[in-house]
């Protein structure tokens, strides 16, 4: 079955969409998902030390890092694939900063073991847990990376294919 240009750019723009609303519902959970506990905030909900957690879980999943690919590798060579190529760009590079900002403020959390025996009583993200979910979050924000990388050589492979109109120089006498 071969989609028509028209009907890949529209599958595109599905797809970046779908990517931009789990990246909004993931950045929701963060930083707006607060619950009935005092002591649920924006750190402790990055860390997902069970309040209000889904903030990670759905951020760093499939679904935000392939489906912006999909629809860069969708996207016909007319005007609309273009655009939507740039959105992508802009899809990865929200996903990168939400993520890098998610990831450093569980980190900040998992290793201020001090802080969570002073506040909580107890330690419930150690040094080995949050060393263990900062990297696998670097895992997560890589595969974005090189989505954003492949995203972009593509573009510039794009550009480039067309040719250069060439410059002729007025006969001399």
């Amino acid at each position: 079955m071969k989609l028509r240009s028209r009907q890949r750019s529209v599958l595109a723009i599905v797809l970046l969409a779908i990517a931009v609303v789990v990246i909004a519902v993931a950045l929701s959970q963060w930083l707006f998902g607060v619950g009935l506990d005092p002591r649920d905030d924006t750190i402790r909900r990055a860390a997902g030390i069970g309040f209000t957690d889904d903030a990670r879980s759905t951020l760093f999943s499939i679904l935000p890092v392939a489906l912006p690919a999909v629809a860069a590798f969708l996207a016909p060579d007319t005007r609309p694939g273009r655009v939507s190529v740039r959105l992508t760009r802009l899809v990865y590079v929200a996903y990168l900063v939400i993520g890098v900002l998610l990831a450093l403020s569980a980190a900040r959390y998992g290793f201020d073991d001090a802080r969570q025996l002073a506040e909580e009583g107890q330690v419930f993200i150690d040094t080995r847990a949050a060393v263990e979910r900062l990297l696998l979050d670097t895992a997560w924000l890589t595969l974005a990376g090189i989505g954003l990388v492949l995203v972009r050589w593509n573009g510039k492979r794009e550009r480039s294919s067309t040719p250069e109109p060439v410059k002729l120089s007025p006969p001399q006498a």
